[in-house]
């Protein structure tokens, strides 16, 4: 069984961080070893395995060794990308133990955190990797126990033993930020609204939109205290159409307006 402490043993090989691209020097790229990329300022849609999507600040796409990963930008961007040695599985097909690396995205909900080490690696973008390799391979390790942190909250939270339910709380957190419905998820496991809701209940404690609410609202609030970000641009960010929704949603969640919960915790 992998452990937080196996993640630490990863070995960086390559790192390349690029500003202002209005798009990736190549669409789809192939690697020998594990590789993420991570967009800073911008977006960029993604394909890597059976996973699609888009990715932002805040989001790493991991692609394990010999996948196939596709990129294309959405906006001028800034990005980093690292390729690295892990003593895990090999691909993605093997089993996947609980603090195996994903294949796909992987949205960090600690943006204080995160926010702080993309500082760091900001402070390193000119530098190359013979001058700071033992500060990159510092912060290679830093985002990788930020992950396996992650995952372990995750999971002790979770303690149904029902893999509808299981895969549903993993398809739920992946997709957190995404336009997500009761609908898609119960199609996505062959039930019926009303069916999935009860086995969702039953596994968490929680419903399916309770459950995805408390995930975006926590990330709402971390965005509200730590960055600069309108209250449009968080609601984007966290999976709403507009600010105004997000409004209402975060009031009836946490007891406050987003601006007042800005103006009464920011410190």
């Amino acid at each position: 069984m992998h452990t937080p402490d196996m993640l630490m043993n990863a070995i960086l090989l390559r790192w390349y961080y690029s500003s202002d691209k209005k798009n990736f020097m190549l669409p789809v790229d192939q690697y020998e070893h594990w590789a993420i990329l991570a967009a800073d300022e911008g977006s960029f849609r993604y394909r890597v395995g059976e996973e699609t999507g888009t990715a932002k600040f805040g989001d790493i796409v991991v692609c394990p060794p010999g996948y196939r990963l596709h990129r294309t930008a959405d906006e001028p961007l800034s990005f980093l990308f690292i390729e690295f040695q892990w003593p895990g599985p090999r691909s993605a097909n093997e089993p996947s133990p609980e603090f195996a690396l994903p294949c796909g995205k992987v949205a960090f909900h600690r943006m204080d955190r995160y926010a702080s080490i993309f500082a760091l690696i900001r402070g390193l973008a000119d530098v190359d990797l013979q001058e700071a390799a033992s500060f990159k391979q510092h912060l290679l390790r830093d985002l990788l126990f930020l992950f396996a942190l992650q995952r372990r909250e995750a999971t002790s939270r979770l303690t149904s033993n029902d893999p509808v339910v299981r895969q549903a709380v993993r398809h739920i957190r992946l997709h957190a930020f995404e336009p997500l419905s009761l609908k898609l998820l119960a199609d996505e496991a062959a039930l019926s609204q009303s069916q999935f809701s009860r086995r969702f209940q039953a596994g968490t404690g929680m419903s399916p939109i309770a459950f995805l609410t408390d995930i975006r609202m926590k990330r709402a609030q971390q965005l509200l205290l730590g960055t600069e970000l309108t209250i449009d641009e968080i609601a984007r960010q966290c999976g709403y159409q507009n600010g105004f929704y997000l409004s209402r949603v975060f009031k009836s969640h946490c007891g406050a307006t987003p601006s007042s919960f800005r103006r009464t915790y920011r410190i």
